[in-house]
């Protein structure tokens, strides 16, 4: 019994325990990804050594002179954009105080005061007028009838 159990577990093992068959492939798989791997690396690691060299030995004059060029110009024209600016906030509060709004309000009322007086004097002109040319109808027409007889 004792070796039909051993065998049991023999062919158990055999079927189901899969270690050293995915141990193997493991190893393999491994291998093979450090050997491609460690190429690119050591082969990027080779390039970024060469573009650090070159920027350091060509590129840093070439940007130290190019700043020491520039440089002036983009600072003045930097300080001129800021005196515009410092203008326009001043322009502002000069135009947002109270004191100018209250001048303002004050304009207004006077020139709205004046066209009501305007416009006041032009309708009593056209009421006097319409008044006096009923007048003078009513006696055209009193003459008229006056005329003609049909009056009373």
């Amino acid at each position: 019994m004792a070796a039909a159990a051993k065998d049991v577990n023999e062919v158990f093992s055999r079927l189901f325990d899969h270690r050293p068959f995915l141990r193997g492939e493991i190893d393999y798989f491994k291998k093979e990804f450090e050997e491609k791997r460690g190429d690119r690396e050591v082969e990027q690691l080779f390039r970024s050594l060469e573009l650090i060299t070159e920027i350091k030995e060509g590129q840093i004059e070439k940007i130290v002179g190019s700043s020491d060029d520039n440089l002036p110009r983009t600072i003045a024209d930097i300080q001129v954009a800021l005196h515009m600016c410092e203008d326009t906030l001043a322009t502002d509060k000069q135009f947002n105080t109270e004191e100018l709004l209250a001048k303002k309000r004050a304009d207004r009322s006077a020139r709205l005061g004046a066209v009501q007086r305007d416009v006041d004097e032009k309708l009593k002109l056209l009421d006097d007028t319409y008044k006096d040319k009923e007048k003078a109808m009513r006696l055209q027409f009193e003459q008229l009838e006056k005329n003609t007889g049909y009056g009373k």
